[in-house]
């Protein structure tokens, strides 16, 4: 019986980890569209910020703990490490998101235009050629 709630348990933690791996995705797409229209100078001001650069560093960390406690319980026989694989995935995952939310946050105050990027705009072009 205790096997079956531990499959449970890790399957519901399973279900947890896709959206953060499609959050992932989102924020990356954006930061890269983005990208294109940061002011660099202002960007440059921006991450001289002390409590930027803490929190970064802060996530950062927390990330690759989690994923360093990942490796040493892997070759332990712990009863149930799958449950533990996972909740340290989640946290590094979790804080990795953080991270890209923290960039998407910055490099949005710092881009020059706020409009879409010419790629998901561009219809006019490919509408008047068919």
């Amino acid at each position: 019986m205790e096997t079956m709630d531990g499959y449970i348990i890790y399957k519901y933690m399973e279900f947890f980890i896709i959206p953060l791996y499609l959050i992932l995705t989102f924020l990356f797409v954006q930061i890269w569209f983005i990208w294109k229209d940061v002011d660099k100078n202002e960007l440059v001001h921006f991450l001289a910020n002390e409590a930027f650069f803490k929190k970064n560093c802060l996530y950062v960390l927390i990330f690759s703990v989690s994923f360093m406690f990942h490796e040493i319980l892997e070759g332990t026989g712990l009863p149930y490490k799958t449950i533990f694989f996972e909740l340290f995935e989640i946290v590094a995952l979790l804080f990795i998101a953080l991270f890209a939310y923290n960039w998407h946050s910055a490099l949005k105050t710092c881009a020059s235009k706020k409009a879409l990027p010419i790629e998901l705009t561009n219809f006019s072009d490919n509408s008047s050629s068919t």
